[in-house]
């Protein structure tokens, strides 16, 4: 496998790797689905490789950029099941030398045998150790990309060409999202089914939330889902599966793919996730992997949840930017083609907006 770091972007080359066809036909034996009952065995196949090829990159690539700064250790490497329950995560990482983390490794142990049913649930200790040693707990979610995406890039399969890999990259951040799953439903056959919805059946759950309605509900449920998310770290990878190339687009933290301007929605793909639940943020608002080591500072949660970030009307023939989503000239924009940018100076960067919003600024 080779990486490439070329203008923030991490791509690789995996021509010549092979994944464990023993790990992957352990995990398919004992693999049970959650919102897509009818997967067939080929395609359970192809989406477990791909996942495997996906943490395969991210690690190669913090094995070669960051081989003095953070350490890692995958879920397979500790885990003790013989891959007979889901993952809740696949990376462990910290800075080199200022964590043991074997007191970790050994409540994770704890966790897996403890765990009744398929599916592992770290614990309130397991967690509370990463977070005391400033251990990051990350996950890496891959996706195909898709034909349409390289039709919309004008890409033609020259991973050769710089500037043409550039723009499909960039077309991938403007449609695609970075998403985790509701923690406490994952899946809802009701097409209609909305966040107010979703944040009225959390509340039925959990009497502490029994007084609030609106506004003030919907930040608690987020709240809580801060809470109860075992990821600190989300990472995407895009992968070109028939020419074996791929990219890192970037990773968020969670507590900024949670904050109060977080979408809930589906993605929907016919045949395969029509009642998947979704928190998303767009891929816009993720940071290169190469700035990885910065998810070990100290940050003010607060104002992360609060978010920095900027909107864009992708309609408009104006530069102007918007402080808010709730701005009125972005009021007839569906809130899911709104562009959204992390900071001020990033918009200004794109050179397409530059200006303030007079009425929300």
């Amino acid at each position: 496998m080779e990486i490439y770091l070329i203008n923030h972007m991490v791509y690789a080359n995996y021509e010549n790797y092979q994944v464990d066809y023993s790990v992957v036909n352990q995990i398919l034996d004992n693999t049970a689905e959650t919102w897509q009952p009818d997967r067939s065995v080929d395609e359970k196949d192809r989406n477990t490789k791909q996942g495997k090829i996906a943490e395969a990159i991210v690690e190669k690539f913090l094995n070669i950029y960051f081989s003095q700064s953070i350490s890692m250790k995958s879920y397979d490497e500790i885990r003790n099941d013989g891959y007979l329950k889901h993952a809740p995560f696949d990376f462990l990482i910290w800075k080199t030398g200022e964590a043991d983390i074997s007191q970790i490794v050994e409540a994770v142990r704890n966790d897996i045998s403890s765990t009744m049913d398929k599916y592992v649930h770290l614990s309130q200790h397991t967690r509370q150790l990463c977070k005391e040693m400033n251990v990051k707990i990350v996950e890496v979610k891959s996706t195909k990309i898709r034909d349409s995406l390289k039709k919309e890039a004008d890409f033609e399969d020259n991973y050769n060409n710089a500037d043409a890999v550039r723009r499909l990259a960039n077309t991938i951040k403007d449609t695609d999202d970075v998403f985790c799953y509701p923690y406490f439903k994952r899946s809802e056959a009701r097409k209609n089914y909305s966040f107010e919805d979703y944040c009225n059946y959390v509340k039925s759950l959990v009497p502490s939330l029994r007084s609030y309605e609106g506004e003030e509900l919907r930040k608690k449920v987020i709240d809580l889902e801060v809470e109860k998310q075992s990821s600190d770290v989300f990472i995407r990878v895009y992968l070109d599966t028939l020419i074996k190339k791929g990219f890192v687009i970037g990773w968020i933290q969670r507590e900024r793919l949670l904050d109060y301007d977080v979408l809930f929605k589906r993605m929907y793909q016919p045949n395969k996730s029509e009642k998947a639940l979704y928190f998303t943020k767009s891929l816009r608002e993720t940071d290169s992997l190469e700035n990885l080591i910065r998810v070990f500072e100290k940050a003010d949660f607060k104002s992360i949840r609060e978010t920095d970030s900027v909107y864009a009307n992708p309609y408009t023939i104006t530069k102007f930017y918007h402080k808010s989503r709730n701005c009125n000239f972005l009021k007839r924009v569906k809130e899911e083609d709104i562009i959204v940018y992390r900071s001020e100076e990033e918009a200004i960067e794109s050179g397409r907006y530059i200006q303030r919003c007079k009425n929300c600024f």
